[in-house]
């Protein structure tokens, strides 16, 4: 493909790093306020990080928002406007779970026994690794556009993607076990916290798609230009 990236606007893809940029924003925030609830730390704490994640979530709305502008005008576009504009939905809804799961935790004081805190742990840790993968690849979209998908680039980018796709099995047994243990924790908790606990194992493994859509939408690009 010929170096054409000068001829095309590049204010998409400039948002879409940005956009990028401030879902990982709310996830690290959401990462923060599950630290504080790993370690008991105080609901003051948990509601102050809550309300952060959702002003982190609102600011991402914006800055999508700006590129839907961007992208219902007649810019001319290197790729799919459609596959860019999907991508950039996937992105968005990270940022939209992290939000509902920091929210989830304001209900009301959620203990953590003992016995299912080690697999929450685990499960968090291999979710919230899933999502730095996803903005490592979402961070290399204006390095894709500037060389024209140059080979050694789109290598690169791959192999964050394939080592993201590489983690389905482990990310899914974890997400089991956590639910596992959290329904045989019946002794340490109540039929409501049981409730709660399984919405947000399931709500966590909801983001973790995402940021797998969100690289997968990134696959899709780079295999088309290869087309």
């Amino acid at each position: 493909m010929k170096a054409l990236s000068g001829l095309f606007g590049r204010s998409p893809f400039i948002y879409v790093v940005d956009h990028g940029r401030k879902v990982e924003e709310c996830v690290v925030r959401l990462s923060s306020l599950l630290s504080v609830v790993l370690k008991g730390g105080s609901e003051e704490e948990i509601r102050k990080l809550a309300t952060e994640v959702s002003e982190l979530e609102t600011e991402a709305d914006q800055v999508r928002n700006r590129i839907h502008e961007v992208l219902s005008g007649k810019l001319m576009l290197p790729v799919s406007r459609g596959e860019l504009f999907d991508t950039v939905e996937q992105q968005d809804s990270m940022a939209d779970m992290a939000e509902e799961i920091a929210t989830s935790f304001t209900f009301r004081a959620l203990p953590l026994p003992e016995a299912i805190r080690d697999d929450i742990a685990r499960f968090i840790s291999i979710v919230l690794e899933n999502c730095t993968l996803a903005s490592g690849v979402i961070s290399k979209v204006e390095l894709l556009i500037k060389s024209s998908f140059a080979d050694r680039d789109t290598e690169t980018v791959m192999k964050l993607i394939n080592e993201l796709r590489g983690r389905d099995d482990s990310t899914r047994d974890a997400c089991l076990e956590a639910t596992r243990k959290i329904y045989a924790a019946d002794a340490s908790l109540s039929p409501v916290e049981i409730i709660l606990w399984v919405k947000i194992v399931s709500l966590l493994q909801e983001l973790s798609a995402y940021s797998d859509k969100t690289a997968n939408g990134i696959r899709i690009i780079i295999e088309n230009q290869r087309n």
